[in-house]
C-alpha cells in the first residue's frame, strides 16, 4: 500500500492517535516468505522497518516513516489437538478468543483490548484476568516461527533454538525478529465471574493497603485476581470512589468468599448502592467489538511490595485535581489500574523466560485519554501523568522497581527502560540479540541495544 491508494490514509494508522505515521509503504504479508522478503528489501536499501501486528504500541513503535510490515492478514487460529492452536501473530484478541472458544471451549490467559494483536502482547507478557490461575499469555506460548534479520525462517521452542525461545517470551516485538505465528496450549473455557464494589476515594490508601496485603499474604485464592481502580469518572461521583473488581472462575459461593476478604469482617466496608455482578463471556473482550482509536499517554509500574503508607492519598490529590481541571472534559478520562499478580505467574521463575518480573505483587498502569485533543489540553494530560507518576512510582518502588515492556513509556531513558523492563535478563537478551541480529536490523525506539 502506497501513499497514492486510497487503502493509504486509514492503512497508515494505529491504535493511538497520538502518532500520525507516515510510511513510504505499508506491506500487508500473507506469510513467512513474505515477511522474508521485506526485510530483504529493507535491509538491502537502508530503509527502517516497522512490525505491526495489531498496532498497539504504547510509543508508536509499530508507525514510522520507512516500511511498515502489517502482519494484520496472517490471522489464522487452527485447533492442532489436544487443547493445542496455531494462532497467527496478526491475529486480534476478540478473534482469538471467539475461536479458542468456539472450537474447543477452550481459552487462554491474556489481554481484555479487543482490537490488540496476538503477536505483540505474546512476546511482551499478557496480563489479564485468568493470570493467577494460568499465568500471563507467553506462559502459554510452546513454540514460535522467526523470521530472521537475514531472511531465515526458525522454529524457536524448547527443542529448536531453545534460547531464542526462552528470548522471544518477554523480550517484546521488534527487537529479535519477526514472529509469524505461534503453537500455544490452551486452557478450559471457564465462566468468569465479575463482582464490583466501590470505596470512598478518601479510603484510597487503606484500600490499597489491604488491597496489597491480602494479596502479599496468599489469601487471594488461584481462582481469581483482583483489580483496583482509580478512576476520574468514580472521583467525580458523590462523595468521590474508588473501585475494586474480582475475576473469579471459581464457583460462586468461593467467588463471594473473596470478596468477603476485602469488604467483610477486617476488611473496608463498601459504599452501599454501589457495585455490579455479572457472568463475563470472555476475560472481558467484547468478539463483537469493532475498531476504534483512541488518544491517551500512559506508564506502568511494577510493584515488588507493600507501596509506601501514604500513596492512596498521592493517588487520591492527582485524580481530584484533574476531575477538578476545567482543561479536561468529563470524557477526558484517566485511570490508575492495579492487577494482583502471584499464583501461577509466579511458578515460573525470573529468569526462566525473558520476562523477569515473576516475583511481584501487583502490576500497575497509569492512562490519561483525550477525546477531542488539542494543543493545551495534550500539554495538560502529559502534565498530568508525569506529575502523577513522579510522586506515585517512588511510592510502589520501595521494594524494587520494574515497569513492563508491552506498556513501553517514551519518557524514560535508556537506562531505565532496559533496567526496568528486563533487569537481569537483559544481559542475556543482548547476547541472543548479537547471535541473531549482529548488525541490528532490527532497530527500533526501545529495542535491545547490541
Amino acid at each position: 500500500i502506497l501513499p497514492v491508494d486510497t487503502q493509504y490514509a486509514t492503512a497508515r494508522l494505529g491504535f493511538n492517535r497520538r502518532f500520525d505515521p507516515y510510511p513510504v509503504v505499508i506491506v500487508r504479508a500473507a506469510g513467512a516468505a513474505d515477511v522474508a522478503r521485506t526485510i530483504e528489501f529493507a535491509r538491502t536499501n537502508g530503509i527502517t522497518l516497522a512490525i505491526r501486528s495489531g498496532g498497539h504500541s504504547y510509543i508508536g513503535a509499530s508507525g514510522g516513516s520507512g516500511i511498515v510490515l502489517d502482519l494484520s492478514a496472517m490471522n489464522s487460529i487452527a485447533a492442532l489437538g489436544n487443547g493445542h492452536f496455531h494462532i497467527g501473530a496478526g491475529a486480534q484478541l476478540q478473534q482469538v478468543y471467539g475461536a479458542l472458544r468456539c472450537q474447543e471451549n477452550m481459552t487462554i490467559p491474556c489481554g481484555s483490548c479487543d482490537t490488540v494483536g496476538f503477536g505483540g502482547i505474546a512476546q511482551g507478557g499478557g496480563f489479564g484476568y485468568l493470570q493467577q490461575a494460568h499465568g500471563i499469555t507467553l506462559d502459554r506460548v510452546r513454540s514460535a516461527r522467526v523470521v530472521l534479520a537475514d531472511g531465515t525462517v526458525v522454529d524457536a521452542s524448547p527443542e529448536a533454538d531453545a534460547d531464542l525461545f526462552w528470548a522471544i517470551r518477554g523480550a517484546g516485538g521488534g527487537s529479535l525478529g519477526v514472529v509469524t505465528d505461534f503453537t500455544v496450549e490452551a486452557v478450559p473455557y471457564k465462566t468468569i465471574h465479575v463482582i464490583g464494589w466501590y470505596w470512598p476515594l478518601a479510603s484510597a490508601g487503606e484500600a490499597l493497603d489491604r488491597f496489597a496485603s491480602l494479596q502479599e499474604s496468599g489469601a487471594v485464592p488461584r481462582s481469581a485476581t483482583v483489580a483496583l481502580v482509580l478512576n476520574n469518572s468514580a472521583a467525580s461521583l458523590a462523595p468521590a470512589q474508588c473501585v475494586c473488581v474480582l475475576f473469579s472462575t471459581g464457583t460462586l459461593a468461593e467467588a463471594e468468599a473473596t470478596k468477603q476478604l476485602f469488604v467483610g469482617p477486617g476488611g473496608i466496608r463498601a459504599t452501599p448502592g454501589l457495585g455490579f455482578q455479572y457472568d463475563a463471556d470472555s476475560p472481558a473482550c467484547d468478539p463483537h467489538a469493532v475498531a476504534q482509536r483512541d488518544y491517551y499517554r500512559a506508564k506502568s509500574a511494577i510493584v515488588y511490595g507493600q507501596p509506601a503508607a501514604d500513596t492512596g492519598d498521592y493517588l487520591r490529590y492527582w485524580l481530584e485535581r484533574r476531575v477538578a481541571d476545567p482543561m479536561f472534559s468529563p470524557s477526558d478520562s484517566a485511570t490508575v489500574n492495579f492487577l494482583t499478580f502471584g499464583g501461577a505467574v509466579s511458578d515460573v521463575g525470573p529468569s526462566d523466560t525473558a520476562f523477569p518480573h515473576r516475583d511481584a505483587l501487583l502490576e500497575v498502569q497509569f492512562l490519561g485519554y483525550l477525546q477531542n485533543p488539542t494543543a493545551q489540553s495534550i500539554r495538560k494530560n502529559q502534565a498530568w501523568i508525569q506529575g502523577l507518576y513522579a510522586d506515585v512510582f517512588p511510592r510502589l518502588s520501595v521494594h524494587g522497581e520494574g515497569c513492563y515492556v508491552n506498556y513501553c513509556d517514551d519518557d524514560l531513558t535508556e537506562a531505565q527502560w532496559t533496567s526496568r523492563y528486563w533487569g537481569a535478563n537483559y544481559p542475556r537478551l543482548q547476547a541472543t540479540k548479537r547471535r541473531v541480529d549482529p548488525a541490528d536490523f532490527f532497530h527500533g525506539k526501545q529495542t535491545i541495544r547490541l
